[in-house]
């Protein structure tokens, strides 16, 4: 029973991630599916998760990334700091 209960949470998380794909493709993107040929969609996929990682890969959106993470990063080299010493 489990099973099909985490079956629907990833059936459920990969059509949530299909829809916000297509919800932010633009006219030009969305023009080339064909829903008589599911393979169109793979090329929509394919360019959209493009533009995300261009996104990511901008510097402006990098360094909110690194503000964003700073205090996790700091946390984690306390919780590092004592295993290298215990090691040396």
């Amino acid at each position: 029973m489990k099973r099909i209960g985490l079956l629907k949470m990833i059936v459920l998380a990969l059509a949530v991630g299909l829809g916000l794909l297509i919800a932010t493709a633009g006219d030009h993107e969305f023009a080339s599916v064909d829903l008589r040929h599911p393979t169109t969609i793979l090329s929509l996929v394919t360019s959209r998760l493009h533009a995300v990682q261009a996104y990511v890969r901008d510097v402006r959106v990098r360094d909110r990334i690194d503000t964003a993470t700073a205090g996790l990063r700091e946390t984690v080299r306390k919780h590092e700091g004592p295993k290298q010493s215990l090691e040396q």
